[in-house]
């Protein structure tokens, strides 16, 4: 309890709000391994090469880090560069003249995948580089994992780095899109790829932060595996547009509901013993739990394939707290619920 009551009152000490995700005893990650790192890093080598006559392009970079000597870093289109001095965010083949920005000696921090192909030297994508880190607020790469909202309010939180860190948004938090377009935080959903710059990060388990702002960036379609159980996989799931669908009824029968399809509405009607129930009309976004009359927007609409009905993973978030948390390419259920 005075480990809750601490953490309570440091949240409130940074102007956060506490949220499903700050339970008494802290959440177990979704894996034990990372599927990211992000580290500091010193360029020992550019690697350049012309194209059309007059642009230099730069496929790859090797660095020196604490975990490799020499680690090359491949540069490609799903390559991001921020620059921490003036807060821009671009991809790397948008960029004019990367020669000049990415330079022998130059520190850096390098984000890439933990799967590294162990060739001499070993190499990986990278998958964000920051430039000028130390000289303003550093911008970090992660996924929202589980995700949290607070009608009240208009606050959303997510849970991010195998659940080890919550970032929490407010309402008026700067949210964008890639090339600047104005966003919200209600657009964050689990599956989804962000970039947010902060540096003070609250020293409990979870670890929380409030960034100063947040980039939407757009992602590939990709497919994960739904664990229930321990380690039973019992379907797989994909995102798509950057938000998590699962297929309804394997979903929720593990979550122990009952699902029934209702034909004349093209609707499916979930329902627990404890009461929990919830109709999804299928081709809308809008989700609604219990009385609630109006539906939330949830990033996708509900659909049905081959007789599959697929949902956006956050409808369990509103039925009894159940919370999915998708720690790269595994979702795995379980339920939290709110006191």
């Amino acid at each position: 309890m005075k480990r809750k009551i601490a953490l309570l009152l440091a949240a409130a000490m940074l102007g956060m709000t506490p949220c499903a995700f700050a339970a008494e005893e802290p959440l177990e990650p979704g894996e034990t391994t990372p599927y990211r790192v992000e580290e500091q890093a010193v360029i020992t080598d550019v690697q350049t090469s012309l194209h059309e006559g007059d642009i230099t392009l730069v496929p790859a970079i090797t660095v020196q880090t604490d975990t490799y000597d020499a680690l090359t870093l491949r540069l490609k289109e799903s390559t991001f560069l921020a620059d921490a001095a003036d807060g821009t965010l671009r991809r790397m083949t948008d960029v004019a003249s990367p020669d000049a920005l990415l330079q022998e000696g130059d520190t850096i921090l390098v984000t890439y995948g933990a799967t590294v192909a162990l060739s001499e030297p070993a190499q990986t994508d990278a998958e964000l580089v920051v430039i000028h880190p130390g000289e303003g607020t550093t911008p970090h790469l992660v996924d929202a994992e589980a995700v949290t909202r607070d009608a009240a309010d208009g606050s959303v939180s997510f849970l991010t780095d195998n659940g080890s860190l919550i970032v929490h948004t407010q309402r008026d938090t700067p949210v964008t899109t890639l090339y600047g377009d104005a966003s919200a935080n209600a657009n964050i959903y689990v599956g989804g790829r962000l970039v947010v710059w902060y540096d003070i990060v609250l020293t409990s388990y979870p670890g929380q932060t409030a960034p100063e702002k947040a980039v939407l960036l757009p992602t590939d379609d990709r497919s994960f595996t739904i664990i229930s159980g321990g380690d039973i996989a019992i379907a797989e799931g994909r995102v798509e547009n950057g938000v998590a669908m699962v297929p309804v009824r394997k979903v929720a029968e593990a979550l122990g509901y009952t699902v029934t399809w209702n034909g004349a509405e093209e609707s499916v009607q979930l329902t627990r013993d404890d009461g929990a129930s919830m109709t999804i009309p299928l081709g809308e976004d809008r989700y609604s739990y219990g009385d609630a009359r109006e539906g939330l927007s949830l990033g996708a609409a509900s659909y049905e394939v081959d007789g599959v009905s697929w949902v956006p993973a956050e409808v369990f978030n509103l039925l009894g707290h159940e919370l999915q948390s998708l720690t790269g390419n595994v979702m795995h259920l379980r339920s939290v619920t709110a006191e």
